[in-house]
């Protein structure tokens, strides 16, 4: 069959994301013998007029649209993609007799919900890989798909979700067809190549959607295979840094260790980064990132003080977090510690807790996000419930914002970053940050922008300076 895949994401701040998963979709299809063609829109300036001429041009017997994200998550300077997807949808309809099937990571969070939104009667979640393959044979063969693990269909009027098996990683020695992207454009904006190890989530935040889309049992790739893809990355596209995109790289701790010791034991001269958990760090673990070619740590702290930890759900305390984080400095591994303030039970003083231990720590970066999204399934959703919020369409964002924190908690945040100004507040708006951005890409630097902070802060102050002056 001829299979469209139409990955819609446009964001491309701090740099374009590659739509990783919609290249492992088109490998496991090109793997059963079906034609695909990956439209990428990252990089479409007009997708009113490139949709037609594709569609037109390839007659696809499926569309496939892959949706990443459906919001930016970020308070106050909130962004919604879903009105401009349903455009894009809406222009495929007009365009092709095909049908279409929405999958992605976005998509499994509010599955029925989105579908509806966009009057659309098929979607997939679980393993994307496997079920696409199996909807395509059915569609293939002409026989039912409806009892096909993780697709959402419309029946009689109503969605109908059928339950996700998750047995494997879902594609476990197959590597995603990233010839079908354009890679150059990409590493010319900032991107780095993402990689991932392992599928789902055994933790217990209350505002994360990993369990959702990805499920609670822990699937890992073979660390032998994973590093086969390292290699192939800087051995076929000159690839010297690369992200791992797994929601924890250090869990299981053993899988982790077993990863660097296999890029250590092939002499593979490569810089990589990742997201780590503090539970996990350790002397042994610290010194075979560093080993491997790790230039530093992603934390998923969200606080520093242990009210704040305990009601967020982690599985850490504070005095966790520093004996991790200085082990981490103490190897010369640069970090970066993520802060979610305003969860239940947050207050100024809290809040204050937890700024002035990370300005104590002193890491490479500290960035501040304000108010939890709230998703459906997850445990902030029953808490907004039980504290009054409203959530009967929570596909319009809605943040979860301690009432604690004052009437006006704009200004709140407003105050802490003038306050903490080494910290960069998302929803803070910097209007130079982008300029500044792409002219360091130029310079060279490479990896998650979070590692040359301090360099953008210095650049921005010398700016506010200059124009001081003027």
């Amino acid at each position: 069959m001829q299979v469209l895949l139409i990955a819609v994401n446009q964001e491309k701040h701090p740099y374009p994301v590659q739509p990783i998963g919609a290249t492992y979709i088109a490998a496991a299809l090109r793997e059963k013998g079906h034609h695909v063609k990956l439209l990428d829109l990252n990089f479409v300036d007009d997708f009113r007029k490139e949709i037609p001429l594709v569609l037109n041009g390839f007659k696809p017997g499926l569309v496939g649209i892959s949706i990443r994200n459906i919001d930016n998550t970020m308070y106050p300077n909130m962004e919604f993609y879903l009105p401009r997807i349903k455009e894009i949808v809406n222009c495929c309809k007009a365009y092709t007799p095909a049908r279409l099937v929405v999958g992605g990571s976005g998509f499994s969070v509010m599955p029925q919900e989105i579908l509806e939104y966009f009057d659309l009667d098929l979607g997939i979640t679980g393993n994307g890989e496997e079920v696409i393959c199996a909807v395509v044979s059915r569609m293939e063969e002409g026989t039912d798909i409806e009892r096909i693990d993780g697709i959402v269909y419309k029946k009689n009027g109503a969605y109908i979700k059928n339950p996700v098996t998750y047995t494997s990683y879902g594609c476990d020695g197959l590597e995603p067809d990233r010839f079908l992207l354009d890679l150059e454009r990409y590493f010319e904006e900032g991107s780095v190549a993402p990689i991932q190890s392992k599928r789902g989530c055994e933790f217990d935040c209350i505002y994360c959607t990993y369990p959702l889309i990805e499920g609670k049992m822990v699937r890992v790739r073979d660390p032998k295979m994973v590093v086969d893809e390292i290699e192939k990355l800087k051995r076929d596209y000159g690839i010297d840094y690369v992200f791992f995109i797994d929601n924890v790289f250090n869990y299981p701790m053993n899988h982790a260790i077993a990863i660097c010791q296999e890029i250590i034991d092939r002499k593979i001269e490569i810089q990589w980064t990742g997201f780590f958990n503090p539970t996990f760090m350790t002397e042994e673990s610290v010194s075979l990132l560093k080993e491997s070619g790790c230039s530093g740590v992603e934390l998923g702290t969200e606080a520093a003080c242990d009210k704040m930890l305990k009601n967020l759900g982690k599985s850490f305390n504070l005095n966790t977090l520093i004996s991790s984080h200085k082990l981490c400095a103490e190897a010369g591994l640069k970090t970066c510690h993520y802060l979610l303030l305003g969860g239940p039970g947050e207050t100024i003083e809290t809040a204050e807790e937890t700024l002035q231990v990370m300005r104590e720590l002193n890491p490479t970066a500290v960035i501040v996000a304000t108010g939890i999204r709230i998703y459906p399934g997850t445990p902030i959703e029953k808490i907004a419930l039980e504290d009054g919020y409203n959530l009967q369409n929570l596909l319009i964002p809605q943040f979860y914002i301690s009432k604690e924190l004052g009437e006006n908690v704009e200004e709140t945040i407003q105050n802490f970053a003038k306050k903490y100004p080494e910290f960069i507040f998302e929803g803070v708006h910097k209007k130079t940050s982008k300029e500044i951005l792409k002219m360091m890409r130029r310079m060279g630097f490479k990896g998650p922008s979070w590692e040359f902070a301090p360099v953008m802060n210095r650049l921005l102050k010398r700016q506010g300076q200059d124009g001081q002056k003027t």
